[in-house]
C-alpha cells in the first residue's frame, strides 16, 4: 500500500521541525546556518516497463532532462554533522514515447513535480578551505498538473507523489569570509505508475542524477571573539615607581652640622605581564569589534593614559582549526582593530604596537571546544616609563 500524500507531508514537516528546534552545539567561527543558491541539472534514468498492447518497448517512456534553480538551507548540529533541506518551485516536464504502435518519437504531454530533499550530512573537514561531505536522506516528489494523452487510448494518470531514499556527495570551497563555492551530486529513487482508464499499464523509474553548482553564505555562529577565561575584565595597571626614601632625622651634636639627606635609590623597572582582555569580542569570522567590547576597551584606554605607559603590546591569537595562513591574518587584523580603537579614544599612537601570532602560544588544549575558546584571545602587555 502506498503512503497517502497527507501522511507523507506530515512526516516531512515533522522531520523538518526536528531540524529547526534542535539546540545549537556548534562552536566555530563559520556559523550554524548556511544558505545556498544553485543551478541544478536533472539527468533522468528513463527506465520503464513495456506496454505490449501499444507496442511500447521497455525503457521507451522518457522524461526530459533540464536545468532548474535551487534553494538550499543547511543547519550544523556540530562541526561535522548537519542537515540540509533542498527546495525549488514546481517544475514542468515533458513526456515522450520513443516508439509505439503509432510510431515515434512522440510527445504525449506534460506534468509538474515538486521534488524537495531532506538530507543528513557528514562534513569531513569542517575547518578547512576545502570541505568535502557525504549525505543520505529522503526525496519527496509531489506530482501535479498531469496532462498526458495518447491517441486511441485517452488520458494517462500518474501517482500524486513519490517518496524514496537519496544519496549525495559534494564539497564547499571557502573563497572569502562567510562565502563558499559549492558543487554537489545527488541520486534519488523516484518513480510512478502509469494508469489508463483506471488500469495500471506501466511503471516509470526516473531515478534522477542531480548535479548542482552554486554559492553559499554561512552565518549565525556565536562570537568568534577573543574568548578568555583567565583574566579579569579590568586591566591591572603596572606598579608605580617606588617613592623616595625620606631623609633620616639626626639629633644635632654639640657642634651641630646638618646631615645631608640620603640619596634616593633609582626606581626599579616596571613589571611587565601579558593579560587577556576578557570580554573583548568580535563579529563572527571577522575583526569587527562587537558592541560589548567598548566598555572594556574604554577602561583600558583610561588605564594606559593614567599610568603614562611608554609602550603597549597588543597581541592577537587564534585556535588551531582552519588554515594556518588564514588564522595568522585574522589574528593580526584583530590586534590592529584593538589598536585602532584605543587610538580613537585618546591613547598616543606611538606607544601602541599590534602583532598577530595566529595559532602560536596556546594556553589550553585545541582538542576541546572550551580549550579552543580560550585560545581565541587578544592580550595586552604594557609598562610605565623607567627612570634612569
Amino acid at each position: 500500500m502506498k503512503p497517502s500524500s497527507f501522511a507523507i507531508r506530515t512526516a516531512l514537516l515533522a522531520a523538518l521541525g526536528t531540524v529547526l528546534v534542535t539546540p545549537v552545539v556548534r562552536a566555530d567561527e563559520d556559523g550554524n546556518f548556511e544558505v545556498r543558491l544553485r543551478g541544478t541539472y536533472l539527468d533522468m534514468a528513463d527506465k520503464s516497463d513495456a506496454i505490449p498492447s501499444l507496442k511500447v518497448p521497455q525503457d521507451a517512456i522518457h522524461v526530459n532532462d533540464k536545468w532548474i534553480p535551487e534553494l538550499d538551507l543547511e543547519y550544523f548540529f556540530t562541526r561535522h554533522w548537519s542537515s540540509e533541506l533542498v527546495l525549488t518551485y514546481p517544475q514542468s516536464q515533458t513526456v515522450t514515447v520513443e516508439r509505439s504502435v503509432l510510431g515515434g518519437p512522440a510527445d504525449i504531454g506534460t506534468f509538474k513535480h515538486l521534488p524537495p530533499f531532506l538530507m543528513a550530512k557528514y562534513n569531513f573537514l569542517p575547518d578547512q578551505v576545502f570541505q568535502p561531505y557525504v549525505g543520505a536522506g529522503v526525496n519527496l516528489t509531489l506530482i501535479s498538473n498531469v496532462d498526458l494523452n495518447v491517441p486511441t487510448v485517452g488520458p494517462l494518470k500518474l501517482n500524486s507523489s513519490s517518496v524514496g531514499p537519496a544519496l549525495q556527495a559534494g564539497f564547499d570551497w571557502r573563497v572569502a569570509r562567510h562565502w563558499f563555492v559549492n558543487a554537489d551530486v545527488k541520486w534519488a529513487k523516484l518513480g510512478s505508475d502509469v494508469d489508463a482508464g483506471g488500469t495500471r499499464v506501466s511503471h516509470v523509474n526516473l531515478d534522477p542524477l542531480v548535479l548542482s553548482v552554486g554559492i553559499g553564505y554561512r552565518f549565525g555562529g556565536g562570537s568568534a571573539a577573543a574568548a578568555p577565561v583567565a583574566a579579569a575584565a579590568a586591566v591591572t595597571p603596572p606598579p608605580a615607581p617606588p617613592a623616595p626614601t625620606p631623609a633620616p632625622v639626626v639629633t644635632p651634636a654639640p657642634a651641630p652640622a646638618p646631615v645631608a639627606a640620603q640619596p634616593t635609590p633609582p626606581p626599579a623597572p616596571a613589571l611587565r605581564q601579558e593579560q587577556v582582555l576578557k570580554g573583548v569580542n568580535f563579529q563572527t569570522n571577522s575583526a569587527t569589534l562587537r558592541p560589548e567590547s567598548e566598555s572594556i576597551l574604554n577602561g583600558v584606554a583610561t588605564t594606559i593614559n593614567g599610568c603614562q605607559c611608554s609602550r603597549v603590546e597588543i597581541r592577537g591569537y587564534t585556535d588551531s582549526t582552519g588554515n594556518p595562513a588564514y588564522n595568522q591574518k585574522l589574528s593580526e587584523q584583530r590586534a590592529e582593530s584593538v589598536q585602532q580603537y584605543l587610538e580613537a579614544h585618546g591613547v598616543a599612537p606611538n606607544i601602541l604596537h599590534a602583532q598577530g601570532f595566529g595559532e602560536e602560544n596556546p594556553i589550553a588544549s585545541n582538542k576541546t571546544a572550551a580549550g579552543r575558546a580560550q585560545n581565541r584571545r587578544v592580550t595586552i602587555e604594557y609598562s610605565a616609563p623607567v627612570t634612569r
